[in-house]
Order: structure tokens, then C-alpha cells, then sequence
């Protein structure tokens, strides 16, 4: 009789603030026995701007390395303004210290816009409008078309978005609906955008890539243990 336990090992870097990465991607494998997933934790810099690198994760991917993991994500989106080439520098360096492939949530964005053949798009995003600006123009570099952006009507902290309830959530993402763009992007790890992606998708008819699901997803992907999920909307349905 096998012991139970999982096949495989999946590592993702999670800040410290963020409240969404453990609970999400739980709910999404709850059916899936064979994927064991770890967490290690660090503090993001003070300000929004700042690119994340080894420095800024400090001893958190060498923890991971320690439970032989097969691949690793960094659970954040910051190298969507920051810059996609630091976060691809960032995944060579995960690699050297944790001897597995990495990706991270910017990264995953980017794969599921060429999954879904998507280029326009509208993004959704829980933060200051400077940084969504940011966030197009970085695009736009890498073959993606944002044409539309959603964002709060004030500024609130990582553990507040975390907090906003279906209506917030839903409330903030409707507008990006209303351009035609082929698919709706929502950039924040930490925003509960995932759980509405499915319900939106059939109201719409657009694809909704949440950044958290597509972090999973890319994940799975570089594990070489992708699969379709039913339930969470098109990207990890078609897995």
C-alpha cells in the first residue's frame, strides 16, 4: 500500500502581505492529490517601483530548495511595470538556487495572452492609474495590446484589497468589458479576481486571465504536469 502523499513538488514565493496565494491555488488543486504544493514568504520593498530580485527575497528560495521542489513561481506582479526582462533574469536566478524552472506571475500573463491568441486586451488592475500606464507600455513592448484599464477610484494597501468582497471585485473589473478587447486581464496577485473569472467569461464571452490562476498555470506548465481544471474559467480549463 502506497503512503499518501504527492507526486510532485510545486514551490511559489509568496509576499508577505498577500493572503490569496495559499487559499486560491488550494481551491483550484483540491481535486488534484498528486500535486503537493509549498510556500515560502518574504517582504516586498517599500515602494511599487521597485523591481523584485534575489535581494528582495532574501533566504525564501533557498527554503523552498530544501523541500525538492520541481518547479518554483514568484506569486507577484510587479515586473509588469518593473520590466518582463528582470523578471525573466529573476527566474535563471531561482533556478540557480533552487536547481528547478521558474516563472512568475508577470511572465504567466504574457504565456496565457499566446495560449488564448489573444493581443488586445483590457487590464484590470488594483492600483494607482501611473502604474496601469506603466503596466501598457510595458505590454505593448512584448506584442500586447492593452487598449483599456480598470482601477480603483482610490488607493488601498495589499491587505485591503485582499479584503474586497464578490461586489468590489466585480464592480472594479465590469468596466473592462465594455471595450472591445479579447480578453480582460487582472494584474494583482492579490486580488480575488479569480473566483468571478468563470461567471464573467460566460456573461461576456471574453476570456478573463487572472493573475493568480495563470501563476498556477504557468506553474503546472514548467512542472510538466499541466492539466485541464474545470471550473476557474477558460486558461485552466483548456491546461
Amino acid at each position: 500500500m502506497d503512503v499518501p502523499g504527492p507526486k510532485s513538488r510545486l514551490g511559489i514565493l509568496v509576499p508577505s502581505s498577500n493572503s490569496n496565494a495559499e487559499s486560491m491555488t488550494a481551491a483550484v488543486l483540491a481535486q488534484q492529490p498528486d500535486l503537493g504544493v509549498h510556500y515560502s514568504r518574504f517582504r516586498l520593498p517599500p515602494n511599487l517601483d521597485d523591481a523584485v530580485d534575489l535581494s528582495v527575497l532574501g533566504a525564501a528560495p533557498a527554503l523552498l530548495a530544501e523541500a525538492e521542489i520541481d518547479a518554483a513561481a514568484f506569486h507577484g506582479t510587479s515586473g509588469s511595470w518593473t520590466g518582463i526582462d528582470g523578471d525573466r533574469a529573476l527566474c535563471q536566478e531561482l533556478k540557480d538556487v533552487t536547481g528547478a524552472p521558474a516563472t512568475t506571475a508577470s511572465l504567466a500573463i504574457l504565456e496565457a495572452c499566446s495560449a488564448l491568441a489573444v493581443s488586445r486586451i483590457a487590464v484590470v488592475f488594483p492600483g494607482p492609474l501611473g502604474i496601469a500606464n506603466m503596466i501598457q507600455r510595458e505590454y505593448a513592448g512584448h506584442g500586447v495590446n492593452v487598449i483599456a484599464v480598470s482601477v480603483p477610484a482610490y488607493t488601498m494597501s495589499n491587505p485591503e484589497i485582499s479584503r474586497l468582497g464578490h461586489s468590489d471585485i466585480q464592480n472594479l473589473m465590469l468596466p473592462a468589458f465594455e471595450y472591445d478587447a479579447e480578453a480582460v486581464v487582472c494584474v494583482g496577485t492579490n486580488l480575488r479576481s479569480g473566483y468571478l473569472a468563470a461567471d464573467l467569461e460566460r456573461r461576456f464571452g471574453v476570456p478573463v486571465i487572472d493573475s493568480a490562476l495563470a501563476t498556477l498555470w504557468q506553474l503546472l506548465r514548467v512542472a510538466g504536469v499541466g492539466r485541464p481544471i474545470q471550473g476557474w474559467g477558460k486558461l485552466l480549463a483548456a491546461s
